[in-house]
């Protein structure tokens, strides 16, 4: 005995005066360790809800493989309204969600939902297996690359995601702060908030990271429902095109990585289409109610996503046109199971502002006709200028005005195809067969989400972001890998075509590869994941100015209450912080108020303590070609801090703080 305590003293007094690498990492591994438990139990039960959604549609003679992805995809969706459902009753407390979580976990456990999951898991990998068999090294590394970047990158804290910072995790995080849903004056909040209101498990279970997770597996989901889709339409060398064209797309691992709402987005439009090819093919009605299932949580992610119930109407109504009344029958059935699902979110909204699709169309509470103009940004875009619109796709590609650049980065290889996929479009998709009605469902809707974008961007340069093409371009990447399996037919005795073709498609995926490979070992990922840099230190390294920022704030007293100017972010901000959202917080304020001294009288009525300033969103927007902060504003300011307390400024100057008087 005397012997063990000896050993025990030793080996205590080692550790503590030597203070190893292990002991620093313990914290990091151990948050790692909590994220990855957190998102493997949210899918665990993501997968009981969904597969049990789908008994209640009657979808049981399903293959395994789309009971799976289907069950999986419906099942975020019912955990996103089930996190709405807590915030409207004003229960959104940590201790909730977790005893939800234990007992949903252990029900599912009773009921043998572990091994069901197995089951449906062993089933793709079998089909992978098959098809993957005839796939060279090269496209297995590829495809393989293009999954363990994005989810290396789940890995680190989301500081580098401005939209997260914004709303994606800022609304869940306020939510969870007031325990509820509350009237507040931040306009994206009330955008449809699927997405967030999935995230909001995993932030109430203490894992921002996790909430990353949650959107790459939106992400993967979709990945594989695509593979799948081709798979069992065409044939495994297409499904392989498909898979390297995702693989070209430069900013898909990134943005896969980030809490935002754009792979949820990817999916459900996906998958509506997919299902209804179904129902067309099997004339069945489960399919067209579980399509207009899909399309509903389409609507609750984001509100640009009115282009999937519009391409499915459309659809229905070419497709039953011999028989109208059957077809507008079908028409009122799916867009009555489409509203009926995305109602929660436009129902919160109008009750709680005053408006189903706050701030747009009525207005609403908070809202006027200044900020109207303000948000919309109307005649900021290119207008209709022919060329400007001609040019439209190969604008997009380069990237050059885009508003977002960085995850908005299409690449060149769908654009490059585009030729070859316009004439499979136009020549494959009349034939009374799956793959014309397959080709005809993505053809519609990539044309209907290109006009739509298209519209959004004459009118207003805000809406510039090509990332909002991705959830029509990456089903478009079927129509564009059967485009490049056609070039084969080009080939001549003397000059094969299709072998100079797949050389230069083959030299633009591995640039990208490389691309992504190099902005995955700059982020360095795992030295977060294994504890060797903490959150702290990775978000001073690649978000420095924000880091200093939430130090400082950090050292004001616990009630202080700061209002932003030029800062839309505040997601991690350890103070209660209303932030400037679209940069309009003192234009609004000037023009409602009309002096320095009554706008400060207004804030401290408020209740707000703190003022502060985001020198360099504020030089952005002087200097931005929209003039909307104007010289006369811009006196106005100034006098208004003058008038204010400087007590403090990050060391890069990047963020000043005033106290009110």
């Amino acid at each position: 005995m005397s012997f063990l305590l000896w050993i025990g003293i030793i080996i205590s007094a080692y550790y503590i005066v030597q203070k190893p690498g292990l002991w620093h990492a313990f914290t990091g591994l151990a948050d790692t360790l909590w994220t990855i438990i957190v998102a493997a139990l949210l899918l665990f039960n993501v997968y009981g809800l969904g597969t049990r959604i789908l008994q209640r549609v009657g979808l049981t003679s399903m293959d395994a493989v789309d009971h799976l992805l289907l069950g999986l995809g419906i099942g975020l969706g019912v955990l996103g309204l089930l996190g709405l459902a807590f915030s409207a009753a004003q229960i959104a407390r940590p201790p909730i969600f977790l005893l939800f979580l234990i007992s949903s976990t252990t029900f599912f456990v009773l009921k043998s939902d572990l091994q069901k999951l197995r089951d449906d898991v062993k089933a793709l990998a079998a089909d992978w297996n098959l098809s993957s068999g005839q796939y060279s090294l090269l496209t297995k590394i590829t495809i393989i690359l293009l999954f363990l970047f994005s989810f290396l990158l789940t890995l680190v804290p989301p500081f580098e995601a401005f939209d997260a910072l914004l709303y994606h995790l800022a609304q869940p995080a306020r939510i969870l702060q007031d325990g509820g849903l509350r009237a507040i004056d931040i306009a994206p909040f009330w955008f449809p908030s699927l997405s967030e209101s999935t995230f909001l498990w995993a932030l109430a279970l203490g894992s921002e990271r996790a909430t990353q997770m949650i959107h790459f597996a939106w992400g993967v989901l979709s990945a594989l429902l695509l593979w799948h889709w081709v798979v069992k339409t065409w044939n495994a060398e297409v499904g392989r095109k498909t898979l390297l064209l995702l693989a070209g797309i430069p900013s898909l691992p990134m943005l896969a990585s980030w809490a935002y709402a754009d792979m949820a987005l990817v999916f459900y439009a996906t998958a509506a289409l997919y299902t209804l090819t179904f129902y067309e093919s099997t004339k069945s009605p489960l399919w067209l109610w579980f399509a207009g299932i899909m399309a509903g949580l389409a609507m609750g992610v984001k509100y640009t996503s009115f282009t999937v119930p519009l391409t499915g109407g459309l659809l229905i109504l070419f497709w039953r046109r011999q028989q109208l009344t059957q077809a507008i029958s079908h028409v009122t059935q799916f867009s009555i199971l489409t509203l009926i699902v995305a109602l929660p979110w436009y129902a919160r909204n109008a009750i709680i502002m005053g408006n189903p699709f706050y701030p747009f169309v009525f207005g609403g509470r908070y809202w006027d006709s200044f900020l109207s103009a303000w948000y919309g940004d109307a005649g900021t875009g290119i207008g209709w200028n022919a060329l400007q619109i001609f040019l439209l796709p190969l604008n997009a590609v380069l990237g050059h005005q885009d508003v977002t650049f960085s995850d908005g980065r299409l690449g060149p290889l769908f654009l490059i195809l585009a030729p070859f996929t316009l004439w499979i479009l136009l020549s494959d998709s009349y034939q009374p067969s799956d793959r014309s009605r397959s080709l005809q469902a993505i053809g519609l809707f990539a044309a209907v989400s290109f006009a739509a974008w298209t519209l959004g961007v004459i009118n207003s340069s805000a809406l510039w972001q090509a990332r909002l093409l991705l959830p029509a371009l990456i089903p478009f990447a079927i129509p564009t890998a059967l485009g490049w399996d056609s070039l084969t037919r080009l080939d001549a005795p003397n000059l094969r075509i299709s072998f100079l073709a797949n050389a230069l498609i083959a030299i633009v995926i591995a640039l990208t590869l490389f691309d992504n490979a190099v902005f995955v070992m700059q982020r360095n990922p795992l030295a977060v994941a294994f504890g060797a840099q903490s959150r702290e230190q990775y978000i001073a390294r690649i978000n420095p100015s924000y880091a200093a920022l939430i130090q400082i704030m950090d050292k004001l007293p616990a009630n202080a209450h700061v209002y932003s100017l030029f800062e839309p972010r505040s997601y991690g901000l350890p103070r209660l912080t209303q932030p400037d959202a679209i940069n309009y917080n003192f234009s609004h304020d000037l023009y409602i108020y009309r002096t320095p001294s009554e706008i400060i009288q207004h804030w401290k009525t408020e209740g707000y303590t703190h003022v502060v300033v985001y020198e360099r969103g504020l030089g952005f927007m002087i200097e931005s070609p929209s003039g909307k902060i104007t010289p006369a504003a811009q006196v106005a300011l100034n006098e208004t801090l003058s008038r204010l307390e400087l007590i403090s400024q990050t060391p890069d100057k990047v963020y000043t703080i005033y106290k009110l008087p």
